[in-house]
């Protein structure tokens, strides 16, 4: 009898020491755990986004139900592989740069079009006066895919050089700066003048030093924390390419979901998409901060950025003619922001609308 007792005694212990460590995890209380993938680390939004936006949302419209094991830093799949890992169930929800995206899915390679954004606002307003749902009403159905956010990536890209000023394209022509491997970007360069270089990420601090190229095209932030104003002092501050990066589910698992746990996802995700600007724009002032009185920065005129711009629109002929964007769709983006008239003739008489 006392040996029963203390072996039933011992399994309570057991079952309590098992229920405090559920308890302190989070997930005792929790029937569905989405598991959620990025390559971003803590130093990037993505972290916010993530921990700070939607996995407390998910928990609070479910009542406690759902909520998300987030694995940060390629600790559950890379930039490339997030896509194809979500589509094969292995994960479920992940996150993947437009250009990364784009190998699987097409839809949004309309978001990285030169200037297809005026600015960081103009972003944001068409995203949520129609440009999101339409988007997503195109994944679902085409692409079979459940898009809960597009996202910014700290801000529009710069030009950062280290040839002195370049204040209009004319400046750029026959200088060698490093570009991705995407066909946008390398079109971008090539139209302002430049010649595009592929180099890979983690060349691309020594091919800058060594002068193989004499620059880059990121955004401040980055250019600012890499340390890159050691190599290329001079920044042009043209901007032009927009860097979102995009959110997403396979369309059968969020189906298979009930509606309940729908109905969370989607509330969780609004609340993703109201707040995402905010928290990058703060990620990206805080992540600038750091040695900008050693860059030298150069703001074209009004009459400089039209050059800029007009010199872009053949880049966008490569998207066109590689079916990246539909064009009516592009207009329609175009149209729904203010002082682009000059841009969208541009863009008309060569075609690429």
């Amino acid at each position: 009898m006392k040996s029963n007792a203390k072996t039933r005694n011992q399994l309570i212990a057991l079952a309590m020491l098992g229920a405090a460590a559920l308890w302190a995890s989070g997930a005792s209380a929790a029937e569905i755990v989405l598991k959620t993938g990025t390559s971003w680390n803590d130093k990037f939004p993505m972290q916010a986004m993530l921990h700070d936006v939607l996995k407390p949302m998910l928990e609070k419209y479910s009542g406690g139900k759902m909520t998300t094991e987030i694995h940060m830093a390629k600790s559950l799949c890379s930039e490339k592989t997030c896509v194809e890992q979500v589509k094969l169930g292995q994960i479920d929800i992940g996150t993947a740069s437009v250009s990364n995206y784009g190998g699987f899915h097409k839809t949004y390679e309309v978001l990285t079009l030169p200037y297809i954004f005026k600015d960081d606002a103009s972003a944001q307003k068409v995203l949520d006066g129609f440009l999101f749902d339409l988007l997503n009403k195109i994944s679902v159905e085409k692409d079979k895919m459940k898009i809960l956010a597009v996202v910014p990536f700290l801000g529009f890209r710069q030009l950062e050089t280290n040839v002195g000023e370049i204040r209009t394209p004319k400046d750029l022509k026959g200088v060698k700066i490093r570009v991705t491997k995407s066909p946008l970007d390398g079109a971008l360069l090539r139209a302002w003048g430049a010649v595009s270089t592929p180099v890979a990420w983690a060349e691309t601090y020594d091919a800058v030093q060594q002068k193989v190229v004499r620059g880059l095209y990121i955004q401040k932030p980055v250019h600012a924390m890499m340390k890159f104003h050691e190599v290329s002092p001079n920044v042009t501050l043209t901007g032009g390419a927009w860097t979102p990066m995009v959110i997403f589910m396979d369309g059968k698992r969020f189906n298979a979901l009930p509606k309940w746990a729908q109905e969370a996802v989607d509330k969780a995700a609004a609340d993703l998409r109201a707040k995402a600007f905010e928290i990058d724009r703060s990620y990206a002032e805080k992540l600038g901060s750091g040695n900008v009185a050693k860059v030298k920065y150069y703001q074209p005129s009004e009459a400089e950025m039209t050059e800029w711009r007009k010199a872009s629109t053949r880049a966008w002929l490569v998207g066109k003619k590689l079916n990246l964007y539909d064009a009516a769709l592009a207009r329609r983006i175009l149209d729904a922001q203010s002082g682009l008239g000059e841009f969208k003739k541009a863009l008309t008489e060569i075609g690429a609308l």
